[in-house]
């Protein structure tokens, strides 16, 4: 088993294609293949389903995995740090982050990194925050950034600052003119335009509904929508209402185009997290920018 052997594995694993896999690394498809069939004979053991036009990994494959992102991070940091001289950090660093974080933490923090590390390169991949610990979990991702916190002994969660969940209207009608603060009551019967299932957002309305023996169906219409620009702009056409993160809608609110309410009888904070494995090495940029977010936020709280 050569460390080729398992980079190779690594990238089918993580593109679910013999020919995207060779042009990540810039080989050629029968390479891939070889070194694919070469790992398998050494192992014994069958590590890729190839039935399907979109490959997928055997329980063999998928505890390989496991095993192969840790090796060749602990590679890559055993040679970082058997230079004579520590050169700059550099590489590629892939981060996979959960919706609000995305699009409303990360920008910022990429630049800043990028600002103290030029020489490394930088791509964030998008999903839900259940996705993002999924994907870690199975060895796709080392790092993430969420809103929500899911359960398990192999992820390390550090809270990075707190959010506010509220509840959004049309800036042409208000839940009660009396009111500052609305209840769940007041929005008995309104349609409500909701994130996908596995979204922090709506973990979090979830919960707190169910601690006042209260669900969804509540609401009288359930629009669901992955993409929260999508949300925001259907709530200002007066289509429905929503609960989205205070942090996404700063611009929306300064410009008169949405009405924000903190609920009277819903708690709705809730916590962002970086969350990583603690049963893989980290490599040296992702142990770099893992260090640089913490002590970013350390800084400031």
């Amino acid at each position: 088993m050569e460390f080729k052997q398992l980079e190779i594995f690594v990238a089918l694993a993580k593109t679910k294609s013999f020919s995207k896999a060779a042009q990540k690394l810039y080989l050629t498809q029968p390479a891939i293949t070889n070194s694919l069939q070469k790992l398998e004979d050494s192992l014994g053991t069958t590590l890729v389903n190839r039935k399907t036009r979109q490959i997928t990994l055997t329980e063999s494959g998928q505890l390989l995995l496991q095993y192969a992102v840790s090796i060749i991070n602990m590679r890559d940091q055993a040679l970082f740090n058997l230079k004579e001289k520590q050169e700059a950090i550099s590489g590629n660093l892939e981060l996979y982050a959960s919706t609000i974080p995305a699009q409303y933490l990360l920008p910022k923090l990429v630049k800043d990194f990028c600002i103290c590390y030029p020489q490394v390169n930088v791509s964030i991949r998008h999903a839900d925050s259940l996705q993002v610990a999924d994907d870690i979990l199975q060895g796709f991702s080392n790092l993430g950034l969420v809103g929500s916190y899911h359960d398990s002994e192999s992820l390390l969660y550090h809270p990075l600052m707190d959010d506010k969940v509220v509840l959004i209207t049309s800036s042409q009608r208000q839940i009660d003119h009396k009111k500052t603060f609305p209840s769940i009551q007041d929005l008995v019967g309104e349609t409500l335009i909701l994130r996908e299932e596995g979204s922090g957002t709506r973990k979090i309305l979830e919960q707190v509904l169910s601690q006042k023996n209260l669900d969804l169906s509540c609401f009288q219409h359930i629009n669901q929508v992955e993409n929260n620009e999508t949300i925001k702009n259907m709530v200002a056409l007066d289509l429905g209402v929503s609960f989205v993160s205070e942090l996404s809608i700063q611009n929306e609110l300064s410009l008169g185009i949405l009405n924000a309410y903190s609920m009277e009888d819903l708690s709705l904070d809730r916590c962002f997290y970086l969350v990583y494995t603690a049963t893989r090495h980290l490599s040296p940029v992702e142990a770099s920018f893992k260090n640089f977010v913490l002590n970013q936020f350390h800084q400031l709280s």
